[in-house]
């Protein structure tokens, strides 16, 4: 059976690598319809997020959200599957970092840097182009998919093109790797912690909510300056990414300082386009009941 799904992704990859962007979003419109409703795909999940989130919301307001949520769902859908077979010199130009200077900056003066980065529109095609637009060695701290088949296969599509990936599982392999020249290490820090040993509770949609600590201890002892990296679309199919600057010198202050700071900036993202977010995920397993 796992072979099985390794084998129906890698058809939808080769399809999808021959069908064009326009028509692909028909298709991905029947599918977020097929999703929402018919299949109500985890919307007693949904439904329960946003409410955490946004209380004050009215109905109407979060139906909105939950519609245009299906919407974006299947865009990334689609366009994750379409960009394995997909030139990566295509992607980038749809997919542009508007400041890349920043990171010029720092790879001049030989400074390794820390960029968080959250489920947020696509954000699958960073480790297919971030490469293509930096400098700096990018790594992408994953997590590990249970069927081999599928892991080996995604973790050899986002390698290469000046980046590499690391496993949640491996992380300690961070620490003892000497790169040749500077890296970036993105960590989406905005998923489930799955060890309550490994988490911060810090305030996030006035709530007290469990976030990763790993990626502020990281930094804070690296002294890495941290940026975020805010995903836009312009529109479907094309995204513009920017990089906003969170702690110049992290050893400042505690991880759990560090991991607000990064909250309070994916709070003003949801907030801005609530839609954007991955709403499907059991975000909060710690803080409410599913």
């Amino acid at each position: 059976m796992k072979y099985l799904s390794y084998i129906i992704i890698r058809f939808f990859v080769a399809v999808f690598s021959l069908i064009p962007f326009s028509l692909l979003y028909i298709i991905s419109d029947f599918i977020a319809f097929i999703l929402h409703r018919i299949l109500s795909y985890r919307s007693g999940v949904i439904k329960k997020n946003i409410e955490f989130c946004l209380p004050s919301a009215s109905e109407i307001e979060k139906d909105i959200i939950i519609s245009k949520f299906y919407k974006n769902f299947s865009d990334i859908l689609i366009e994750s599957i379409k960009g394995l077979g997909t030139d990566r010199q295509i992607l980038k130009d749809r997919y542009q970092l508007l400041n890349p200077e920043i990171l010029e900056h720092h790879y001049r003066n030989q400074q390794s840097i820390v960029i968080y980065s959250q489920h947020y529109n696509n954000w699958e095609w960073g480790a297919l182009t971030l490469g293509l637009q930096s400098s700096h060695h990018i790594v992408g701290i994953v997590k590990k998919i249970s069927n081999e088949h599928v892991n080996n296969y995604l973790q050899n599509g986002r390698t290469g093109h000046n980046v590499s990936v690391v496993t949640m599982e491996e992380i300690e392999k961070l620490y003892r790797t000497n790169y040749e020249k500077p890296i970036a290490i993105v960590f989406i820090a905005d998923q489930m912690p799955f060890r309550s040993t490994r988490n911060h509770d810090v305030n996030f949609m006035s709530n007290k909510v469990a976030f990763h600590k790993g990626a502020a201890i990281y930094a804070c002892s690296k002294n890495y300056p941290v940026y975020t990296i805010d995903i836009h679309r312009k529109s479907r199919g094309q995204y513009e990414l920017e990089l906003n600057p969170i702690c110049e010198k992290p050893k400042e202050l505690s991880p759990i300082e560090l991991t607000q700071l990064y909250v309070s900036n994916l709070e003003k993202l949801i907030k801005k386009s609530p839609e954007s977010w991955l709403w499907s995920h059991k975000r909060f397993k710690k803080e409410i009941q599913y």
